[in-house]
């Protein structure tokens, strides 16, 4: 075998080992659908009662990212971060108008999908740190519409 035939033989087998690469080491997206309509019922996380998110509660990795798709037919939504939360649900999370632009990445602070209309998905949110964080919905916080996301290292 001359060496220039080793030689591709030997890129090839890189390329195929970088193609069969394990699952595991690479980042996943994980969706998460908002609806009032469809997840009427309410759901109980340690931070306190859910309505309108499925699932109520995910747990990613470092460097997965998140997207929140809006399921209702007439209604805008929000996926947006409370900081200040300390592990419960807040009773006036004090939303600014910010909070309806798409800012952020979850663990880095202030973060948002920004409105959703109906039918729509937001961008993937990256999850930069490992944490609890709460989120809720911009206009439908009151009605229950919030969340939980664990990020793991």
């Amino acid at each position: 075998m001359n060496l220039w035939t080793r030689f591709w033989l030997a890129g090839a087998a890189v390329a195929v080992g970088a193609l069969t690469a394990p699952a595991a080491a690479q980042a996943a997206t994980v969706t998460v659908n908002l609806s009032l309509t469809r997840y009427q019922s309410v759901g109980q996380i340690d931070a306190g009662p859910v309505v309108g998110v499925s699932p109520a509660r995910i747990v990613v990795r470092v460097g997965d990212s998140i997207v929140f798709v809006n399921q209702d037919s007439g209604g805008r939504h929000t996926a947006t971060g409370l900081t200040a939360a300390r592990g419960r649900f807040p009773s006036d999370p004090r939303f600014t108008d910010a909070a309806l632009a798409a800012t952020g990445t979850i663990g880095a602070g202030a973060w948002s999908t920004g409105e959703l209309a109906p039918g729509a998905r937001s961008r993937p949110i990256a999850a930069e740190h490992p944490g609890t964080y709460l989120f809720g919905c911009f206009y439908d916080y009151s009605a229950g519409m919030r969340g939980e996301i664990i990020v793991e290292p």
